[in-house]
């Protein structure tokens, strides 16, 4: 536990110096329409970082960090979310984004709850819809080819 900082500023810290390097490692090669969306993510969130710098500076609250919630919670979503990563060169876009959302609403629910198949069932058909959504609008209106694995 990180005691006494402002969160504020770290974050914005943070999150600038993420905005850098992601700006930095987009790969010229890519076709202007499909470089479009994440350049405009990446500007929000330094847009974002910056205001969160401007008001660690004009109003600082420091407070203990890592104090509030789980951090096993914590480590085990931030590990979740890099299996995905891997896995989507191996499954796919479609099968591996499923199979994340649905291991992660499982998991963060059993901090609250017991969770039955038919809820697990929900999720999946929830997840999959979500999935196909983004999936379409991503490869038919943007035509950005997302990973495709052994499945989809």
């Amino acid at each position: 536990m990180i005691k006494n900082a402002n969160s504020d500023l770290w974050a914005g810290c943070i999150g600038l110096a993420l905005s850098v390097a992601f700006w930095f490692s987009i790969d010229e090669e890519i076709m202007r329409l499909s470089i479009m969306f994440p350049k405009a993510m990446i500007a929000i969130m330094a847009l974002i970082s910056i205001l969160l710098l401007i008001k660690g500076i004009l109003k600082a609250e420091r407070q203990d960090l890592f104090n509030v919630g789980s951090n096993k919670r914590v480590l085990i979503t931030a590990l979740l979310f890099f299996v995905w990563g891997v896995a989507i060169s191996y499954l796919g876009f479609f099968v591996s984004s499923v199979l994340a959302i649905l291991a992660q609403a499982w998991y963060l629910a059993l901090a609250r709850r017991k969770v039955t198949l038919a809820t697990l069932a929900l999720w999946l058909a929830v997840a999959a819809g979500e999935v196909a959504f983004f999936y379409l609008i991503f490869t038919r209106l943007l035509h950005v080819p997302l990973p495709e694995g052994i499945l989809i």
